[in-house]
């Protein structure tokens, strides 16, 4: 899929080998903490359980605002569970360098509910195509706000319709605005604003 992520101005092409790690990679990019992605970064060598050195390749190595970095792994559940696959992975976390990684996660299908993945693919496709006009109404309405309110209600106030929806669902994940992101985001979510610290 093609991504546009904080650390680079233009819109480059991620891999993904399975509809699991598309699934994983779109939640990953709907996090305002994630600035950068790479896809199949080089495999890291370890010891397995009895001492044979062995290597991995993490799906994605993540780069957060803070500097950090999150290798993870993406492994249907099941097939983890058959092949024991959180032991290796335990061992592969430990002797991951600090260098490459300061963390390493595993992710399986249980790790995101099925609304936030639909919110991700949304967020994903209406971030391909900006509306400046849309999203500079939104997001006035959004910041003269004194109340909660629905995200229907802010769409009602522009009379842009569709292209208000698309823009108040990009401002929820730009923190603009907050609702209950384990829910699917719909014209029925509530919005408050952040609190300002």
């Amino acid at each position: 899929m093609f991504a546009k992520l904080r650390a680079s101005a233009a819109w480059r092409q991620l891999i993904f080998e399975s509809d699991l790690e598309r699934k994983c990679l779109l939640v990953l990019l709907s996090q305002r903490a994630v600035v950068d992605i790479w896809d199949q970064p080089p495999q890291i060598t370890y010891r397995n359980q009895v001492g044979k050195p062995s290597s991995h390749t993490f799906d994605f190595l993540v780069t957060l605002e803070d500097g950090n970095k999150i290798a993870i792994a993406v492994k249907p559940g099941a097939l983890a569970e058959r092949n024991k696959f959180d032991r290796e992975f335990a061992l592969i976390k430990v002797q991951t360098s600090k260098q490459f990684a300061d963390d390493a996660l595993l992710v399986t299908d249980s790790s995101f509910s099925a609304a936030e993945v639909r919110n991700a693919e949304l967020l994903h496709m209406f971030r391909q195509a900006e509306d400046v006009e849309a999203d500079a109404m939104v997001q006035q309405i959004l910041r003269g706000m004194n109340c909660k309110t629905s995200l229907g209600q802010v769409v009602a106030a522009t009379g842009l319709q569709g292209r208000a929806f698309r823009a108040g669902f990009k401002a929820i994940f730009d923190g603009i605005a907050l609702t209950d992101l384990s829910l699917p985001v719909t014209e029925a979510s509530i919005l408050s604003m952040p609190e300002v610290r």
